[in-house]
């Protein structure tokens, strides 16, 4: 099970502190529900790939002393499966729906399909916004016929509501994440 940590810092700096990162003590286990706090279970590295270069990281995995399941601690600049960081991600997201100036993005994103990837998932995940945000907080998305129209209006209601946050959220109540590939798609 991943678990989302919002450390406070960027990625180069946690990359630095490497796994003297102040990672978060677990009191309560996801899985069992087990009021003790788990056992840090040791690390594995990972890639956290932004526009600016790539990293290797360590993440940090808790094992729960009553149901033996594991917990990994992703930083909130992360995506679960992804190496690109959440922030390299949306940038290109926005750029290829024209909300914001496009940039070099060659170093961190070599091909159009890299790009396009992305964008894809996140037309694709509309409904889960839209199924999330109505459940939530009763917000329902535009009812237009232009993908483009809606994606950018899901954009601009992730971001005011904290991008970083609205994922976590997501992704403990069951719904992934904007990039997710969801069941059935």
């Amino acid at each position: 099970m991943i678990q989302f940590h919002d450390f406070g810092i960027d990625v180069q700096t946690y990359a630095e502190r490497g796994k003297e990162n102040d990672f978060p003590l677990l009191k309560k286990c996801p899985h069992c529900r087990a009021k003790r706090p788990l056992h840090r279970h040791g690390y594995y590295e990972r890639n956290a790939l932004t526009p600016h270069g790539d990293d290797r990281i360590w993440i940090v995995r808790y094992r729960c002393r009553e149901c033996l399941k594991t917990v990994s601690v992703l930083p909130s600049f992360l995506l679960p499966y992804f190496q690109y960081t959440l922030s390299a991600i949306w940038q290109v997201v926005k750029e290829q729906l024209g909300l914001i100036e496009g940039t070099n993005r060659a170093p961190f994103l070599l091909t159009k399909d890299g790009i396009i990837f992305y964008v894809r998932r996140f037309c694709r995940n509309l409904s889960s916004h839209h199924s999330f945000f109505a459940r939530r907080w009763r917000i329902i998305g535009p009812i237009v016929k232009k993908e483009k129209e809606r994606a950018s209006w899901w954009i601009r209601t992730l971001e005011k509501h904290g991008l970083d946050s609205v994922i976590r959220d997501m992704w403990e109540d069951g719904f992934r994440h904007p990039f997710a590939n969801q069941m059935g798609s």
